[in-house]
């Protein structure tokens, strides 16, 4: 039972689910919000990850996935096989989604506003926004069309503003932007590659002995 430590059911809808980062923001598993503080604790069923992982990292960021759920922070308290405990420590506000950055490496196009495309390698990617590199001389507060290939519906076209520009290496610069215009199912496509992102970060990585 989802809620088993708590007074209440989980809604009728399905509960929730989240990404649990550390308080560094360090992915470490995905779950299932499945009751409230007022029951006992943020009661989450974890669905992939490791919960040896989330009893060592201590604090833990709750990011729900779906949209107009505020994030939480929360000290774990206890574990019952999959079903974690934490004490909520304080919100974390809503700017954390959009800071929670994830290095990818992947080359896609940036479509201009002139006509034409560039080309662009990402750097890392956000919900707010996007890092990358490229040869092409982007102005800021240029508005271009970036084409995400790493989500799990297919490449996601996103307006994004340019906002910083950082010589690099010979023509090619290092630019800055963030993601402006977009609708609710774009953020979570978005959110779902930057889990997505993360979860192969930490599937690659070796196992410590």
């Amino acid at each position: 039972m989802c809620a088993l430590l708590g007074r209440k059911a989980a809604a009728r809808s399905g509960p929730p689910p989240c990404l649990l980062l550390s308080k560094d923001s360090a992915m470490l598993a995905r779950g299932e919000i499945c009751g409230t503080p007022e029951d006992f604790g943020i009661q989450i069923r974890i669905t992939s990850g490791d919960v040896a992982a989330i009893r060592e990292a201590q604090v833990i960021q709750v990011v729900p996935t779906k949209q107009g759920l505020p994030p939480q922070m929360g000290r774990f308290l206890l574990n019952r096989d999959n079903l974690v405990v934490l004490e909520q420590m304080r919100a974390t506000g809503a700017a954390m989604r959009e800071n929670f950055r994830m290095p990818v490496d992947f080359e896609s196009y940036a479509y201009l506003p002139e006509g034409g495309r560039a080309a662009i390698r990402a750097l890392d990617l956000s919900c707010g926004g996007i890092a990358m590199y490229s040869a092409h001389p982007f102005y800021l507060g240029e508005i271009v069309e970036i084409a995400i290939p790493i989500t799990a519906d297919g490449p996601l076209l996103v307006d994004c503003e340019i906002l910083r520009a950082t010589p690099f290496n010979g023509p090619i610069q290092r630019f800055a932007g963030r993601f402006v215009n977009l609708i609710d199912d774009q953020e979570a496509a978005l959110r779902e590659a930057v889990f997505l992102a993360q979860m192969q970060t930490v599937q690659s990585k070796p196992k410590k002995r």
